[in-house]
């Protein structure tokens, strides 16, 4: 055997996982080229099993002699059973005469006479433990040559080092198979967040229409709640589709958008109403905000339709916090309270929202006196 850089060869080898193809044929003939040369042979070829194993085609096929490199050959597994078995069982295959050899003989007529090939060293790649193709190392002519320690040694690691760049070269077309599904699937989510949004806007144009209709205010009243539901909704399907998160939700981005929303619609009402506002930053799943969306506006709603009764304003006091595994929501009002428990209830759509944290395994109180309300609910995180 030719002195030959080891390290050189495997070091080329290892670059093929991260080229195109056009790129590896290249450094295939390059490394091919030294190899035949130093292990004073005339042909090295690299072939890969199909998917059911009924064929294997070549990756490329190097002959020295001619310095010519082809690919794409095929040979069927039921041509010559006797050589796959043979590779399944070992790991190096060698046949000193090809022409004499049980194992090669469905090789003969059509492979190896045709070749030249007389002496062959072949070596499975292998993969996850599965044989998933052969290099092959081949000796032409009339003298059978004898591979020693050294230049098998030397063809093994070739191999293997081969064999680990095919794994990584299949993992990344995988995984970017992988994220191409998921890319189409987000482009999807997305695409559905945007139709429901739409939707729903329809649904609360539709309902704001009805309440200009209404011939009451008690009317009024019920299908702009309804609208202020629908609108909380609609804002998480607003949010998904800016920001491409489908799992969870920023808190503060979607409360401060609600908020805003809620004071906008009653900024017409002649009263002065702010509203104060600290929100830490985290995200909840939409499972979980769509019924908070739905208390918050609840409550809020509420707050700015019946707190501020007789005065000419207010102030809205909004927190929502994180702390040791909970959220934390409170309300507060400087209203005028609610004047009986009864009619407190009732006007703070108590059973509604009794329902909806249940949904979320909350718990949450009121207190009302004549300085205002506090809401206060409590619900584990995700």
């Amino acid at each position: 055997m030719k002195d030959i850089d080891l390290l050189q060869e495997l070091n080329s080898i290892s670059k093929t996982h991260t080229l195109q193809r056009n790129e590896i044929d290249e450094i295939m003939i390059e490394f091919a080229g030294r190899i035949t040369r130093s292990l004073k042979i005339e042909r090295m070829s690299v072939w890969l099993l199909d998917y059911n194993k009924q064929e294997m085609t070549s990756m490329g096929e190097y002959d020295l002699r001619d310095e010519s490199f082809k690919k794409e050959s095929v040979i069927p597994m039921s041509m010559c059973p006797e050589y796959f078995a043979a590779l399944e069982k070992d790991e190096l295959l060698y046949v000193p005469n090809v022409l004499e050899s049980p194992i090669t003989k469905g090789l003969n007529e059509s492979y190896n006479k045709p070749s030249g090939i007389i002496t062959l060293l072949d070596i499975p790649l292998r993969f996850d433990g599965q044989m998933i193709g052969v290099m092959c190392f081949e000796k032409t002519g009339d003298e059978v040559k004898e591979f020693d320690s050294k230049e098998r040694f030397f063809a093994q690691a070739i191999s293997m080092v081969f064999s680990s760049n095919l794994e990584a070269r299949k993992r990344r077309a995988l995984q970017a198979h992988l994220d191409q599904e998921l890319h189409e699937k987000e482009t999807l989510l997305k695409e559905i967040h945007h139709r429901v949004k739409n939707n729903l806007a329809v649904v609360s144009s539709l309902v704001n229409m009805q309440s200009a209709k209404a011939k009451d205010d008690y009317h009024r009243q019920l299908l702009d709640d309804c609208r202020g539901k629908i609108q909380s909704i609609a804002d998480i399907h607003d949010i998904v589709y800016q920001t491409n998160s489908f799992s969870a939700i920023s808190v503060r981005k979607y409360f401060s958008q609600l908020l805003e929303e809620i004071l906008q619609f009653y900024d017409g009402d002649e009263k002065d109403i702010s509203v104060a506002l600290r929100i830490d930053d985290f995200e909840l799943s939409t499972q979980s905000l769509i019924p908070l969306g739905l208390i918050v506006n609840e409550v809020v709603t509420n707050a700015f339709k019946h707190a501020f009764e007789g005065m000419q304003g207010g102030e809205v006091s909004f927190t929502l916090i994180r702390d040791k595994g909970f959220l934390q929501l409170n309300i507060i009002d400087n209203g005028v309270g609610f004047g009986d428990s009864e009619n407190g209830h009732e006007r703070l759509g108590m059973e509604i929202i009794k329902d909806l944290a249940e949904q979320i395994d909350a718990t949450f109180s009121f207190y009302s006196d004549e300085d205002g309300v506090t809401f206060h609910l409590k619900a584990p995180l995700e």
